[in-house]
């Protein structure tokens, strides 16, 4: 490929439904095996999809406000979400019956993932503070004071061993699951400043961690050694005031970055070069809050409900997922 050129076939679309929510849409999660995916909104509901199709399966609705962010347990049939209304619910996806509600975060709840058991969960909150719950009796087991600004964004590790918190304060901060201990806090300051992080994600390997800025920059951070190794620029409009997830992908020929962004396009880098290698829109006004990955499949979420669903070219396929090189 020349230098600076974009590969626009690198996916090819599926198809592209609607989200059928009445507010702004704020998420998408595609489940562990890969047969659903879940959008959620402000308008206090999650709805369900069949991945394959894109066809309509059910709405689950119990929060009395908007919906931040969903996560799927290992086992695809529960789901996690967490809301404006301080609470984070555990649902029962088949009946679409609300299992428990969790309660003890003083603001809205932001963040939310599972470990990889499913038997716990982990939530950012704007209060500042990180829980962690036992995700079957719904008891909060520790509460972190993390960061002195809203958090934006957690992800554990692939053993669910370390926390990462990312913060409006422009921390990154790396946390011991188990004691609750922080082990680490990043930060990038060059020129005195640091801009807020909007969104956190552990590499596959567990080696590094890719960190979104609103300075329209993605940082992939070396974190055992406190150092960002490699750096990703989106341009004006990427990155500057909402929390537009990112995503490994790791089935392509060559390792690749995926991110949403605020000007309605998804941006794909070559994980190693940097350079941008696809500009895919998904909404020509609208920010693409969340992107997500399964395999060779890429969907995308924009906040006026617009829904992609790509696959993978056959000319870029083949990849060793076990890979996430960065020398």
């Amino acid at each position: 490929m020349a230098d600076g050129q974009v590969k626009d076939d690198l996916y090819k679309i599926r198809y592209k439904i609607s989200s059928q929510h009445n507010k702004e849409s704020t998420t998408i999660k595609i489940s562990p095996n890969g047969l659903y995916f879940a959008t959620a909104s402000s308008d206090a509901t999650i709805h369900i999809f069949n991945l394959e199709s894109g066809s309509f399966i059910r709405s689950l609705s119990s929060h009395s406000r908007g919906i931040s962010d969903i996560a799927w347990a290992q086992d695809s049939r529960h789901l996690a979400s967490v809301s404006d209304d301080m609470t984070i619910r555990i649902w029962d996806v088949e009946f679409g019956e609300c299992l428990n509600i969790l309660e003890g975060h003083t603001y809205h709840v932001t963040c939310v993932e599972f470990n990889y058991r499913g038997n716990l969960l982990v939530t950012g909150s704007a209060d500042e503070a990180i829980r962690i719950w036992d995700a079957q009796n719904g008891k909060c087991l520790k509460t972190l004071s993390a960061h002195s600004d809203p958090i934006a964004s957690v992800d554990l590790s692939w053993d669910g061993t370390i926390i990462a918190s990312a913060s409006y304060d422009g921390l990154i901060r790396l946390f011991d699951t188990e004691s609750g201990q922080c082990l680490k806090t990043l930060i990038y300051d060059k020129g005195g400043s640091s801009f807020p992080v909007s969104y956190i994600r552990f590499s596959p390997n567990g080696n590094y961690l890719l960190a979104t800025t609103l300075d329209n920059t993605i940082r992939l951070w070396d974190y055992m050694n406190n150092r960002v190794v490699k750096t990703y620029q989106g341009g004006t409009g990427f990155s500057e005031k909402y929390t537009c997830g990112s995503r490994f992908v790791t089935t392509s020929k060559d390792p690749l970055i995926a991110s949403g962004s605020e000007n309605g396009n998804i941006y794909i880098w070559d994980l190693q070069s940097k350079k941008i290698l696809s500009t895919i829109e998904i909404s020509p006004s609208s920010p693409v809050l969340q992107i997500d990955t399964f395999g060779k499949v890429l969907c995308a979420i924009s906040m006026d409900g617009t829904v992609k669903v790509f696959d993978l070219s056959d000319e870029f396929k083949e990849y060793d997922s076990d890979r996430t090189d960065t020398d």
